[in-house]
């Protein structure tokens, strides 16, 4: 099997024109978004907080969390994206891929658009 990976713009919260496209890892096994600290600092999405998060490994790391704006298709979702060490491979979880109603087929390496988003 092959990894799948989605192609979202990613953009600082407070001013839109400070914005990457970027190529993010599916990681249907993780929940939130990451980033690494350098395209953080690019992008000048701050941290405003830390969280535990649980690595594959098994190990609880503190990581730092920031704000900003996903865009995948020209629709816009405002998110948390951990902020991860350099170097990193930016990952998008499940809440980014249920924010934009997305579908990934792992048997078929596809990623397509639910019609509507589940209110219950």
């Amino acid at each position: 099997m092959g990894d799948i990976y989605l192609e979202m713009t990613i953009a600082n919260l407070r001013d839109l024109e400070k914005q990457k496209e970027i190529s993010f890892l599916v990681d249907t096994g993780a929940t939130r978004a990451w980033i690494p600290k350098e395209i953080a600092e690019e992008l000048e999405i701050e941290a405003v907080g830390e969280i535990p998060v649980e690595l594959a490994d098994g190990t609880i790391k503190e990581l730092p969390y920031g704000h900003c704006i996903f865009d995948f298709g020209g629709e816009q979702a405002a998110g948390n994206v951990i902020i991860g060490p350099g170097g990193c491979e930016p990952l998008v979880g499940t809440h980014v891929l249920q924010d934009f109603r997305l579908i990934i087929d792992l048997e078929h390496h596809t990623i397509s658009r639910g019609r509507a988003m589940r209110a219950k």
